[in-house]
């Protein structure tokens, strides 16, 4: 018995050494025929983060396991990523591990995958990547991997394919499944369950179906040696619309055979309501329904290459009915015929049509019609809609959460015709008419902070244009009627062409600041609401509007009879031969200003303001503000002509760096009071002189460059003397600026005409000129007074006198002229 222990205690220790020992001697040749497998098979770069072999999660078979798995496409797609994955593994037999060929794969578990097949526009596809002599080589080498799949687990898959020459997009996201089988000779019989997140179908860039969730419930027959699948009890649930699922599909080569079929269980509106994405689900909570309804269709064909199965799905709904809880309104004979239908053969031959369409609100009908063919080549479409709608009454029935709606509408359009008349603007081939009515319409959402108000409103449309014979409108504080025509609006619907549009603008009282701030912005703080905020222009508009607006305001301003045109193009707001009554003054404006992706809008203006009284310009202007700060303590009034350009701050903020341009202002009845710069300057002109500081009219040219100001010479008389002004203002907001004063004999202060007095020669003496630096920060500049050259010209004049009147006031020049220069 011991001997028999012992020997049994040794068969288990070798058993378990050879479980820890055996994935370190295998790895390396399993590692080398996994990587040459893979690259004798594929056109294809292929890289793995590892590769692990463990003998104890699957014993007595191996797994196997490929971590970090990408496969990049070489040529044509070169960099584009086909596969990646975190994580692939499988198990083989331990007896396969130890032959050392002929490999049969019975499992497969991946996770966190990614696939992209992608197709261009010459119809190259990255996914075709096996090597034609792929056979040959597993015939010549007499190894291979079958496939015998007993147990799949797939974990966060996501397939994308796009379709450049089409410009399609199909999208399988967030995808999992679980199969579980048994088999019976070369047959498996699954046990399936599997979910897709998202599906996705876009084409030309419009999204035809999203947030729609797949599901799959499924007892799945699989022979692998025939490749032919074949679905048992199955269901299919679209969102939560639950459909009976039979059928098979094969793949005996590079194609596919589909002969599937589709039904809704139940034939009522209820069940059908369920294939509402769940992102809208919480809208049909509470409510009762009545009347047929249905889902079902069929696949059935070849899929191989440009050759796809036929189609036939169908749609309907009868007399139904739709109540929420609560209501006293319902909407009525719901009707509805939809179908989509494609022969087997190119997907160009699918046609959809809807037909029967109707709703009824109280003696509020609704009417439409659709059908599109030929998608892919030329879409032919012919769509109907006749209807009144009371918006007041739909609210009341249908839940709008934080939405606001009120008013009627009624009318009616018909459009027909093929794409390519819109891409050759061949309208002529284009069946559009229509027209609309609105009455005392409102519409309030949280993406704007202000109602949209429509009193009344006419609206004809044909093949060419929408016109707007009337409408009489307002939004917050601002009322509008407009009138005019929108032309090419079905390029701009339908291929994201530019809407053009010419209209005249009347309007008693438009408030910018309000209008600027319309589009709600959820980043801006709540702090900051007074403060107006950079608006973005919309692409693809070339609109003008001929304007005449009896008052309107912007930031501080109060504005009035505004005429002029504005145009809105490229992104950018264009204002040409603008006229307004602004500060007590005239203002005309030519300019633009121009949105960019940063919210920080280009402007170039040309700006002509004549005579507005300077207390005001200077509250207004931000610009005033930042480079006049005197204007706060002056009165009188002032004009300036002004071309420059530069940048704005998302809070229409001047970017002061961004400024260049130069221009001219000029002044009249100009006074400056109680300046602290003219305080310091009472030691040479008398006290009573500089109280209120009096300015003659002059005009000053100056430029921009780079934000940084340089004022020419100019010359004026501040306090009745005469004086050159000139100097610079840096963009950091440096000051250096230089006043050569001219001050009369009598103006000069009572100190230095007392001192000048005891001077011989200095009757001659009428003016004295003195240069008034002012330098430094501009919020609290330093003031400097330069004498030198009235220095030289006392010493010039006293020298001229002669020898008695030298010495009769000899005695007393040491000290007087200490005082005076001192």
């Amino acid at each position: 018995m011991k001997k028999v222990l012992i020997t049994i205690g040794t068969i288990l220790v070798l058993l378990m050494a050879a479980m820890i020992v055996l994935p370190v001697v295998f790895k390396g040749p399993l590692l080398n025929k996994v990587k040459t497998t893979i690259n004798d098979n594929v056109n294809a770069k292929v890289e793995f983060a590892d590769f692990k072999l463990n003998l104890w999660r699957s014993f007595p078979n191996v797994m196997m396991e490929l971590k970090g798995l990408t496969v990049v496409g070489l040529g044509e797609f070169e960099n584009d990523t086909l596969v990646s994955m975190q994580s692939l593994a499988t198990d083989i037999s331990l007896s396969d591990l130890f032959k050392g060929e002929d490999f049969t794969i019975q499992s497969l578990r991946l996770s966190q995958a990614q696939v992209n097949l992608l197709s261009n526009s010459s119809e190259q596809v990255n996914w075709d990547i096996a090597k034609e002599s792929t056979a040959t080589q597993e015939d010549e080498s007499g190894e291979s991997m079958a496939i015998s799949l007993q147990d799949i687990e797939v974990r966060d898959l996501s397939l994308i394919y796009k379709d450049a020459a089409t410009a399609t997009v199909v999208a399988l996201l967030n995808s999992n499944l679980d199969a579980s089988g048994r088999m019976e000779g070369t047959i498996t019989h699954f046990d399936l369950d599997a979910e897709i997140g998202e599906f996705k179908l876009e084409y030309d860039s419009t999204q035809y179906i999203a947030n729609t969730v797949l599901k799959v419930n499924s007892q799945l027959m699989a022979d692998y040696n025939k490749m032919v699948f074949e679905f048992g009890e199955s269901t299919l649930h679209l969102n939560e619309l639950p459909l009976d699922l039979s059928g098979r599909f094969e793949m005996p080569s590079d194609s596919m055979y589909f002969d599937l079929q589709f039904k809704q269980p139940q034939s009522d509106f209820a069940t059908l309501l369920a294939l509402v994405p769940q992102s809208y689900q919480s809208y049909l909570e509470d409510i009762e329904t009545t009347g047929e309804a249905g889902f079902e269709g069929n696949v059935k064909g070849w899929f191989y290459e440009e050759t796809y199965p036929e189609i036939n799905t169908r749609i309907y709904v009868n007399n139904a009915t739709l109540q929420y809880a609560g209501s006293p309104e319902k909407i009525e004979q719901i009707s509805l015929d939809g179908q989509i239908t494609k022969p087997e053969g190119d997907f160009d031959l699918l046609t959809v049509n809807v037909s029967n369409a109707h709703i009824q609100i109280r003696e509020n009908p609704v009417d439409a019609r659709l059908t599109l063919t030929h998608p892919m080549s030329d879409p032919q479409f012919d769509a109907y809609f006749n209807g009144k709608i009371d918006f007041t009454q739909l609210a009341e029935i249908i839940p709008m959460d934080s939405i606001e709606l009120q008013g009627f509408m009624d009318g009616n359009l018909s459009v027909k015709g093929r794409m390519s008349a819109i891409e050759n603007e061949d309208y002529e081939k284009i069946a559009s008419s229509g027209a609309f009515n609105f009455r005392n319409f409102k519409v309030k959402t949280p993406q704007i902070t202000q109602a949209v108000e429509i009193n009344s409103g006419a609206v004809k449309v044909d093949n060419t244009a929408i016109t707007l014979t009337s409408f009489d409108g307002k939004t917050g504080q601002s009322d509008f009627q407009l009138k005019g025509k929108l032309s090419n609006y079905l390029p701009y619907f339908l291929m994201d062409k530019t809407l053009k549009g010419d209209f005249t603008l009347n309007s008693n009282y438009l408030n910018f600041n309000e209008l600027a701030n319309l589009m709600a912005e959820d980043t801006v703080a709540t702090t900051a609401t007074d403060s107006v905020i950079a608006f973005q222009v919309p692409a693809n508009l070339n609109l003008a509007f001929n304007s005449k607006i009896n008052r309107a305001s912007f930031d501080k301003m109060d504005i009035k009879n505004i005429v002029g045109s504005i145009v809105v193009k490229d992104r950018m707001l264009e204002l040409k031969q603008l006229n307004m009554d602004i500060l007590q003054g005239k203002l005309a404006i030519d300019g633009s200003y121009k949105s960019n992706d940063a919210n920080q809008p280009l402007f170039d203006f040309d700006i002509d303001l004549s005579t507005v009284q300077i207390p005001a310009f200077y509250r207004s202007f931000g610009l005033v503000q930042q480079y006049l700060p005197i204007a706060a303590r002056s009165q009188g009034e002032i004009s300036t002509k002004l071309k420059f350009n530069g940048q704005l701050s998302e809070t229409l903020d001047i970017i002061p760096s961004s400024l260049d341009g130069s221009g001219l202002f000029n002044t009249q009845n100009l006074q400056i009071v109680d300046s602290p710069t003219f305080d310091q300057i009472k030691n040479f002109i008398k006290k009573e002189k500089l109280q209120n500081v009096r300015v003659d009219d002059f005009t000053a040219h100056f430029s921009l460059n780079d934000g940084n100001v340089e004022m020419k010479p100019f010359q004026t008389k501040i306090a009745d003397q005469e004086v050159s002004i000139y100097g610079n203002l840096s963009v950091a907001q440096m000051l250096d600026l230089k006043m050569d004063f001219k001050v009369n004999r009598e103006d000069i202060s009572d100190d230095i005409n007392s001192a000048l007095g005891f001077l011989p020669g200095s009757q001659n003496i009428t003016v004295l000129p003195i240069t008034v630096g002012i330098s430094g920060n501009l919020k609290e500049p330093k003031v400097s007074m330069d004498m030198s050259e009235a220095k030289k010209q006392i010493q010039d004049e006293v020298k001229k006198s002669t020898k008695e009147e030298l010495d009769k006031s000899i005695k007393n020049v040491g000290d007087k002229l200490k005082k005076l220069f001192n």
